[in-house]
């Protein structure tokens, strides 16, 4: 979204200088119109908005076209003070100053490569240091001028000239400069309401009759706006309330005027140094809300791509490990049909190295598959009455023959119970499955594997330890991320989706899963599943038993 002033940059050569031509015309229609009205008693003009007209010529120029548009300037501001019938000494020195202060205004607000903006706090305080060194420059060349061919006061017309040509350019120029907002349909109401407010508010500060105090009612108006419409209706709302209160104040009526024993001409700029000190903090205060909402807009459009990669991350994993299962079923089918012919002992040993690694791939297309389910889906299996004293059991028995292969030995323990969850059976039957096959995994010959039950105040706890190899401090937090292996497992066969896989679906079943391990002595894997009512089950849990044949230790 592009400003004014932006759009007329990039225009075609034709119209950016036929914009330029008319804003010069501009300046001249408006020198001409302020020297018609009352002038300060120091022989500058109350208010010169030909300022801001010039500096918007000079900011829509490009590269070296800006010193031709300068000494243009220069020539308009001379015709319009010739034309309110100043001298011709005053007149040139009054050119050369306009110019001089569109030349240093545009210096600091736009570089030579990109139009003047202002959007963010940075645009905002370099255009507000880019108005006053303007102002600065035309109050000290129109007070020499002045000092030498009219024989003013020197310190007097540098004061009135500085407000005059600083609030001129701080009320006009953000109007081509803000960024065009896109509206707001649902608070269009509220804007209604805020800008009758505003003229409201703008009728009791700045009438007859009011102290100074109340002028700064606006103030509150001015910060809704710049919360809740955006910096370009704060310009807006910051040009209107300047051109009232100094409409008025010119007039003669309210506190800024010289029924308080106050020349016209310090009236104007005390009016003016008051409403510049207001434009300065609300405009930055909306450059500041609009570069917020800008990092917020953008962060909602990184996660928004960012989910949708992840969605055609799963779609891809899904669709290929779709296309994986059928040939790797293919292949494991076959090799198992060679195991069961006559073979030398070559062959034999070459088909049970492809049956072990085809178990070991459909294994991992199947967590594959489980894991990019588990990215799209968030309810469970269909929950049921289950005990989870008799679904560990089950567990220790059917891999007590891996735990025996490996020599550790694997032993189930319950605390009082019962412990009984209403909960989905597949699912807590794959995240005890993961986490006893894993800790018998990393545990070494003649170690031990403890699977067990308890209750608590909170619901039903699930834990697994072993005083395997453990697991390094420093990879615990990442344990649980996709692909992931640790130090400790880069020896030992595996794919790092069994801890991922397992979080997913404790995280689906409504419980948490803390690990614990200090790299040397095992690791304790503790799953806490929310509490139920006791439920009724036909059967009661069956002896607790090892792989070793003893009972479970109650």
């Amino acid at each position: 979204m592009n400003n004014l002033v932006a759009s007329l940059w990039a225009a075609p050569r034709q119209w950016r200088y036929a914009a330029i031509l008319l804003l010069l015309v501009v300046a001249y229609g408006l020198g001409v119109a302020a020297l018609a009205a009352p002038n300060a008693e120091f022989g500058v003009a109350a208010w010169w908005p030909a300022a801001a007209a010039s500096v918007l010529a000079m900011c829509v120029a490009r590269g070296r076209e800006r010193w031709a548009v300068a000494l243009l300037v220069a020539l308009v501001s001379v015709a319009s003070n010739l034309g309110g019938g100043r001298a011709l000494p005053v007149a040139l020195g009054f050119g050369l100053a306009n110019a001089l202060e569109a030349v240093v205004v545009t210096g600091i607000l736009a570089s030579r490569d990109e139009p003047a903006r202002l959007h963010t706090v940075r645009d905002v305080l370099g255009f507000v240091i880019a108005v006053l060194c303007g102002a600065v420059t035309i109050g000290l060349v129109a007070a020499s001028t002045l000092v030498l061919f009219a024989d003013a006061d020197f310190g007097a017309v540098l004061l009135s000239a500085i407000p005059s040509h600083a609030f001129a350019v701080f009320v006009l120029v953000p109007l081509a400069l803000v960024q065009k907002g896109r509206g707001r349909p649902e608070r269009r109401l509220e804007l209604l309401i805020h800008v009758g407010v505003l003229l409201l508010v703008l009728g009791v500060a700045y009438g007859p009759g009011r102290s100074l105090p109340i002028s700064f009612l606006i103030l509150p108006l001015l910060t809704w706006a710049a919360f809740r419409f955006g910096i370009r209706i704060v310009a807006w709302e910051l040009c209107g309330t300047a051109l009232v209160a100094s409409g008025l104040t010119s007039m003669g009526i309210g506190y800024f005027t010289s029924g308080q024993g106050t020349a016209i001409g310090t009236t104007g700029s005390f009016v003016q140094i008051f409403l510049v000190t207001f434009a300065s903090s609300m405009l930055l205060l909306a450059a500041e809300l609009a570069q917020r909402d800008d990092l917020l807009a953008r962060e909602r459009d990184v996660v928004q791509a960012l989910r949708e990669l992840n969605r055609q991350k799963d779609d891809f994993v899904s669709s290929v490990s779709h296309e994986l299962r059928t040939p790797i079923t293919s292949i494991l089918g076959f090799a198992e049909e060679l195991e069961d012919t006559a073979l030398d002992a070559d062959q034999a040993r070459f088909t049970r190295v492809i049956v072990r690694n085809s178990h070991r791939l459909a294994q991992l297309v199947e967590d594959l598959l489980d894991l990019s389910k588990m990215s799209t889906q968030t309810d469970a299996g269909q929950a049921e009455p289950v005990d989870l004293a008799a679904l560990v059991t089950e567990c220790v028995e059917e891999l007590a023959p891996q735990a025996h292969a490996a020599g550790v030995r694997l032993t189930a323990e319950f605390g009082a119970g019962p412990f009984n969850v209403r909960s989905s059976v597949s699912d807590l039957r794959r995240v005890l499955t993961n986490l006893v096959s894993n800790a018998v995994k990393f545990t070494p010959p003649h170690g031990q594997v403890w699977v067990g039950c308890t209750v608590d105040a909170d619901g039903v706890l699930l834990t697994v330890s072993d005083n395997g190899v453990g697991i390094p401090p420093q990879d615990i937090e990442r344990v649980f991320d996709r692909f992931f292996r640790s130090a400790s497992a880069e020896l030992l066969a595996g794919t790092g989706l069994g801890l991922p896989l397992t979080k997913g679906l404790v995280d689906r079943l409504g419980g948490t899963i803390d690990l614990q391990s200090d790299g040397r002595t095992g690791t304790h894997v503790t799953v806490a599943l929310p509490r139920v009512p006791a439920l009724r089950i036909a059967s009661a849990a069956a002896p607790a038993a090892d792989s070793s044949g003893a009972a479970a230790r109650m």
